[in-house]
């Protein structure tokens, strides 16, 4: 920990602690809800490190959990326990870890405020990860994206009007991955699940494709389909018939970077040289322009 870290956390500790027990769980109990920036940084995550940041938050908790249960038996102990903790076990969210750090030094008059203080990380924690849980879930239902503003509240007890209102924002901002999302607009429609869709594609067309939240782009040439990512990669499909997705089985195998994409996505056959049809076999969906598919 640096020297101005230290006093960063020496200043807010002395905010916080206030002038008596009940006004410093007041103040901690401001800090129990996620910040909107880091709503914002949660929206532009794919939902595997979503996923990933939750199994690390129920590791983080049974360890805390843990370190209470003992100093419930050693309570003089709680300051060493503390500082024997990572810092890292720590959000940055709110200045949690040099609050914690600063009072992790403090002497054995304080050991119900490191009690109090820890309890209420916990609290934090917990909101942290439902909020990350909730996320993923709505992304899976169809049409869900652009509505976490208006049910993050009813879900999760609401988080404030800011984080409401950075909710709103993201959609229209358009963090990378949030933008990519296509069933935040109307201009684009989700595939009906494993039904085929005939599709209309000229020689030199091209036809934006999105799988999951990721952006291809299919290109019509004289012999061959080429499909190209968001990163700028071609892929050719070698056949009449070709699969996509992120097993090696697929005759377009994607890279496994691309979490969202299923193993077995999205087949496409080229039935004459003017029409395509597309068939989703995916879990989070494929999504084309609304206006390229049949009334």
């Amino acid at each position: 920990m640096t020297t101005s870290e230290a006093s960063q956390g020496k200043e807010q500790l002395d905010t916080v602690l206030g002038s008596s027990l009940n006004a410093f769980e007041a103040n901690l109990s401001q800090r129990t809800k996620v910040p909107p920036e880091r709503i914002v940084e949660f929206l532009s995550c794919s939902n595997a490190e979503l996923e990933q940041q939750a199994r690390v938050i129920e590791e983080v908790e049974r360890r805390f959990t843990t370190l209470l249960d003992r100093c419930e038996k050693q309570p003089d102990n709680l300051g060493p326990f503390m500082r024997a903790l990572d810092p890292k076990a720590f959000s940055r969210d709110h200045d949690w870890r040099s609050l914690v750090q600063a009072l992790s030094r403090q002497g054995a008059g304080y050991e119900i405020h490191k009690r109090v203080a820890l309890s209420k990380y916990l609290e934090y924690l917990s909101f942290r990860k439902e909020l990350l849980n909730f996320i993923c879930s709505r992304r899976k239902q169809p049409g869900q994206v652009g509505k976490l503003a208006g049910d993050m509240g009813k879900a999760l007890g609401g988080p404030d009007e800011r984080a409401a209102a950075s909710l709103k924002q993201t959609d229209a901002f358009g963090m990378t991955r949030v933008a990519a999302m296509p069933m935040a607009s109307d201009k684009y429609a989700r595939l009906p699940e494993k039904e085929t869709v005939r599709l209309k594609l000229r020689k030199g067309e091209s036809l934006l494709v999105f799988l999951a939240s990721h952006r291809f782009e299919l290109k019509v040439r004289e012999e061959e389909l080429e499909l190209v990512d968001e990163r700028g990669v071609s892929h050719h499909l070698p056949s009449s018939r070709s699969s996509i997705g992120r097993h090696i089985d697929n005759d377009v195998m994607l890279d496994s970077r691309y979490q969202e994409i299923s193993r077995f996505h999205l087949i496409i056959e080229r039935q004459e040289p003017a029409t395509l049809r597309l068939t989703d076999i995916s879990s989070f969906g494929t999504f084309v322009d609304a206006a390229r598919l049949p009334r």
